[in-house]
């Protein structure tokens, strides 16, 4: 049963933050069904952090779960600030707009007359354009294997980021699209060469000040934040303090932090023309490629933008996430209706998983009066609870059983990213039972049987490594690191 004192608490903050009278007002049925959802997540263990829902620029829902640093029990509240990752993006991409509609940068301008160090085949191929959409085909150095071994928590040199970025081109510029934090990385150079300030410096002068929006930032090592988050991960169902990251690293790409009070004033200012045009915004808002991300959108500038069918009708999506160690984040508006879904979270391992997506999902049912269905305890839960219990060996064998009592997986990227938790404490055998697992349901996935043949080749089963190995080349040819790996194998021999 729902606090009424709690909801009421709710309302009240909502009415304040955005700007109407402070007295307490009776909770809506919508947020009360929004706050009994929630809440479940929340016992789950599948929310910490912040929630706001707002129609129209006025709060429907806004509600903090867990904590905000667990050593001190400190709670999470609705102006605690997180680190917003990839959201970062839509930012950068405004002040690219901006210059472009001051008249000192165009859309078609080459990337190397503002980064004289890229290579001349990358500097003069790409444009200012490609970068904003994702489409450059520069190789990006987020996810470049082993870049960020061992330098996670330390300053990267300008000069080490460029040499991925010199690498190569992926593919022709403009003919394909595929997310890329080397090219916002690019843009924040491109907007400090032409400003002459660092990007943090024109982030709050160009953007952040006119909005009021002054609890919103890049999160430099210097700069001290008051109320902010700690970042966690959950190992195993149990939290533990996220690895540290040097966030000046991530740039324009994914270093901001933000409160969602102040991204309520962000999502606002996109309706009118405080910051942009009415045709600079068409441009930002418009999907020029298919997105590689969940493909069922499209890459603007700085966002997905694209239809989903809610409620009978095929309505307009403006969407971004963000994903960090031990933080996640995911604005979505429905701007035909004005409608706003924000989750700024301190608990993620730093991938997409879809949990963040699937809570926006049942939050859109609500706010569209759709039936919603209660979430109910992951299947990877129920893993962990019967390996603790059972052992790895009876939880493979009994898995049909757990599996139909479970909501099911979404693809295999879930399980195989979970087995490694159990490579980082030792526990291969287990590892090895929840990669199997994972093949009981995507027999044809590449990634798990490159993963298993990985942990079978660390504990010096060659024969078990080279079998797995081959099934992952097998299966996907463009494996190099499988290919790389059966060709050492066969050289020992």
């Amino acid at each position: 049963m729902i606090a009424p004192a709690r909801l009421l608490w709710v309302a009240a903050g909502a009415a304040m933050l955005a700007g109407g009278a402070a007295h307490a007002a009776a909770p809506t049925a919508e947020a009360a069904q929004l706050h009994k959802l929630l809440t479940r997540y929340h016992e789950l263990g599948q929310l910490d952090g912040t929630v706001l829902v707002a129609e129209r620029g006025k709060v429907v829902y806004q509600q903090a779960f867990g904590l905000a640093n667990r050593e001190w029990k400190a709670p999470n509240t609705v102006d605690t600030a997180y680190r917003i990752a990839s959201l970062t993006k839509q930012f950068t991409a405004t002040l690219v707009m901006q210059l472009v509609e001051q008249g000192k940068l165009r859309l078609d301008d080459k990337i190397g007359a503002y980064v004289p160090d890229l290579k001349p085949e990358i500097g003069n191929a790409v444009t200012i354009h490609q970068l904003l959409n994702h489409t450059s085909g520069i190789v990006d150095y987020a996810n470049y294997p082993g870049f960020w071994t061992g330098r996670l928590g330390n300053h990267v040199p300008r000069a080490d980021l460029l040499a991925i970025m010199n690498n190569p081109l992926e593919f022709t510029p403009g003919s394909s699209g595929h997310y890329n934090s080397s090219g916002y990385t690019l843009l924040g150079y491109t907007i400090e060469k032409i400003t002459g300030k660092s990007f943090g410096q024109a982030l709050d002068e160009m953007t952040l000040a006119p909005l009021g929006m002054t609890r919103s930032g890049i999160d430099v090592p210097e700069r001290l934040v008051e109320r902010k988050a700690f970042g966690y991960v959950r190992v195993l169902g149990a939290y533990q303090h996220a690895a540290p990251v040097w966030m000046a690293n991530l740039s324009a790409g994914g270093a901001m932090y933000s409160t969602v009070g102040d991204m309520l004033k962000w999502d606002q200012a996109l309706y009118g023309d405080k910051l942009l045009s009415a045709q600079s915004k068409r441009l930002m808002f418009t999907p020029y490629v298919k997105d590689d991300v969940w493909g069922d959108l499209g890459y603007g500038y700085g966002w997905m933008i694209g239809k989903r069918e809610i409620a009978g009708k095929a309505r307009l999506v403006h969407e971004h996430g963000g994903n960090g160690n031990g933080f996640r984040s995911l604005i979505t508006r429905y701007p035909d209706e004005q409608k706003l879904v924000l989750l700024l979270l301190n608990e993620g391992n730093g991938n997409k998983g879809p949990g963040i997506y699937a809570m926006r999902s049942a939050i859109t049912n609500v706010i569209y009066k759709l039936p919603v269905a209660m979430p109910v305890p992951s299947l990877i839960d129920a893993i962990i609870a019967s390996i603790d219990q059972r052992g790895a060996a009876r939880t493979l064998a009994g898995f049909s059983n757990l599996r139909a009592a479970n909501p099911p997986l979404r693809g295999a990227d879930d399980l195989n990213g979970f087995a490694y938790q159990y490579v980082a404490s030792g526990r291969h055998a287990d590892a090895i039972a929840v990669l199997k697992i994972n093949l009981v349901q995507f027999p044809q996935d590449a990634n798990t049987w490159d993963s298993l043949g990985e942990i079978y080749l660390g504990q010096g089963d060659a024969a078990s490594a080279a079998m797995h190995y081959q099934k992952a080349l097998d299966l996907n040819p463009k494996n190099t690191n499988a290919a790389d790996v059966l060709r050492k194998l066969k050289d020992q021999k």
